[in-house]
């Protein structure tokens, strides 16, 4: 298990690379309403997930169960065997699983972005705006 102070920077991390991946999105020229309509849907669940990792980590920094404390005041003993303990841990971890991916969340970024198909090439059966819109509403 991680810690709960890794878990709030992880947070934190997620939050900001989610924050500069909506940027990215509404910075970019499209020429098309069709392909506008999907970036703004992009958009919009790029924010959903912002608004709900800010709420978890809202809910970490409450502590109302006190492990946060407990962690602050563990990590900040004189002798240092809480740290040599984690680190340990972390060696192992890596000694066990050498060829897992060091981030996952920039695969889940890229297909909250879109960026597993090219916004020019979509097919009718994968478009989101083709399933929001029917009859006389389609393009």
């Amino acid at each position: 298990m991680d810690s709960v102070i890794e878990v709030q920077r992880q947070t934190h991390e997620e939050i900001e690379r989610l924050e500069r991946a909506a940027a990215t999105l509404l910075s970019q020229p499209l020429t098309t309403r069709r392909l506008q309509i999907k970036n703004e849907h992009n958009v919009s669940n790029i924010l959903d997930r912002i608004q709900g990792r800010a709420s978890t980590l809202h809910t970490s920094y409450l502590d109302e169960d006190g492990t946060r404390h407990a962690e602050t005041t563990s990590l900040s003993a004189p002798d240092f065997t809480e740290f040599y303990a984690r680190l340990k841990k972390i060696r192992e971890f890596h000694l066990k699983y050498p060829d897992q991916p060091a981030d996952p969340f920039e695969l889940e970024l890229g297909g909250l972005m879109g960026e597993e198909e090219d916004l020019m090439d979509v097919g009718e059966n994968e478009d989101v705006v083709a399933l929001l819109f029917s009859g006389e509403e389609s393009f």
